[in-house]
């Protein structure tokens, strides 16, 4: 199984009642893509965990990204996840604003009022969870800045205002879809598992060893929710798909594909391809590319590869439970 590096990051808060946070950047992304044209965006997704928190407490927070030094309450639309599903499975729903006196963003919602998500921390006042981040067209996310993904949250006490945050050292480049190189522009890519289930935690890297950080960090639909973040991505990335923008300067391009199950935080399978050119999805919007992940097609002429999940080990199996698996991946075919 991979190892997984861990960035902790502590940060002094001055809200009340609250010690020093820290937050552990357990998987984050490299890059992030510019939501200037809202028919483009895509998620950036990341698996943080944040530490010296209320324990046993439940908190309502929303995800945001930030330039600003301090931070302060930042920007971007973003999904909510939860670590245990539901009937609207894992991911919770997506949400253009944000605000912690608003609604629990809930039942696969597309929302655009405000609303919130929560977790709950453990007894040593612990949460380590996936997040995820929609750039829009704010100034913060302009191509080429870089950018820090964060948490908002109360008091962990019901409180509807705002009692702190936190966020991550490691920044995002944000990108810019187009076909030039040297230029910060990516290419869309879709992905093709072949049945993994829906709501599946995707990381992709450019080497097969899964070293460094991750290029992108996505998920496989379906996940419930109607059109959303956007037409590129809705139009293309259909169920037992994942969406994710590639740097046109990428030398190696993507040669490792990992899928990890949200609720036990543990990695399912993994994929790789030593050159970066993978099988093609047969399909007209990806044959000029001909599943080369170093393709500059923009968002006009999009990548398309086949990167099948295994079956997964006995272990993972174990972890996951069979009968989930088995019927979750009938959901998707």
């Amino acid at each position: 199984m991979k190892t997984i590096r861990w960035f902790p990051l502590i940060l002094a808060l001055s809200a009340t009642g609250l010690t020093a946070q820290t937050l552990t950047e357990v998987a984050l992304p490299r890059y992030g893509i510019n939501g200037n044209s809202t028919a483009l965006r895509a998620p950036s997704a990341a698996w943080l965990t944040i530490s010296g928190l209320q324990p046993n407490a439940t908190y309502r927070y929303y995800v945001s990204g930030d330039t600003n030094v301090p931070t302060g309450t930042g920007a971007g639309n973003y999904f909510g996840i939860n670590s245990v599903a539901n009937n609207a499975g894992y991911i919770q729903g997506y949400t253009t604003q944000k605000g912690l006196g608003g609604s629990l963003l809930a039942n696969d919602e597309f929302a655009m009022a405000n609303r919130y998500s929560e977790f709950t921390t453990d007894a040593s006042g612990s949460y380590s969870g996936w997040f995820a981040l929609v750039p829009t067209g704010n100034n913060r996310f302009a191509v080429g800045n870089e950018v820090r993904f964060g948490l908002v949250f109360n008091d962990g006490a019901g409180g509807t205002s705002v009692a702190g945050n936190i966020y991550t050292t490691s920044t995002l480049l944000m990108l810019g879809p187009g076909t030039a190189e040297g230029a910060n522009q990516a290419t869309f890519l879709v992905g093709d598992s072949l049945g993994a289930p829906g709501e599946t935690m995707v990381l992709l890297y450019d080497n097969v060893a899964g070293a460094g950080r991750p290029i992108w960090a996505t998920w496989v639909e379906p996940d419930g929710i109607a059109d959303v973040p956007s037409t590129l991505w809705h139009t293309n990335v259909t169920a037992g798909r994942w969406g994710a923008y590639v740097p046109n300067d990428l030398a190696n391009g993507i040669r490792r594909v990992e899928y990890w199950d949200i609720g036990s935080l543990s990695l399912i399978a993994a994929v790789t391809d030593d050159d970066g050119v993978w099988t093609p999805i047969p399909e007209a919007p990806f044959l000029t590319a001909n599943g080369d992940t170093r393709f500059n097609g923009g968002t006009t002429t999009l990548i398309g590869i086949i990167a099948p999940i295994p079956e997964p080990s006995a272990a993972a199996l174990a972890l996951l439970g069979l009968g989930v698996w088995g019927l979750r991946r009938k959901l998707v075919r």
